[in-house]
């Protein structure tokens, strides 16, 4: 599932206020979902993502939710 809106619609979110949306460098990329994403250290990650192995050492914390190796 992909969240988010198109840029010409962000004005009317509350989300927005205090952005500058005319800036290129204030977007967050969107990928296609969870699974298929390819960007590594996602913390919005809802899923590991597909043919990629998980990285899990229980006697560490880290911010992305599922690391790989």
């Amino acid at each position: 599932m992909t969240l988010g809106c198109d840029i010409r619609h962000a004005s009317r979110l509350v989300y927005s206020k205090g952005l500058d949306l005319s800036d290129p460098e204030a977007a967050t990329p969107i990928g296609v979902g969870c699974k298929v994403c390819e960007r590594p250290s996602c913390p919005q990650r809802a899923f590991p993502n597909i043919g990629q192995r998980l990285a899990i050492d229980e006697n560490e914390r880290r911010f992305a939710p599922y690391p790989v190796k």
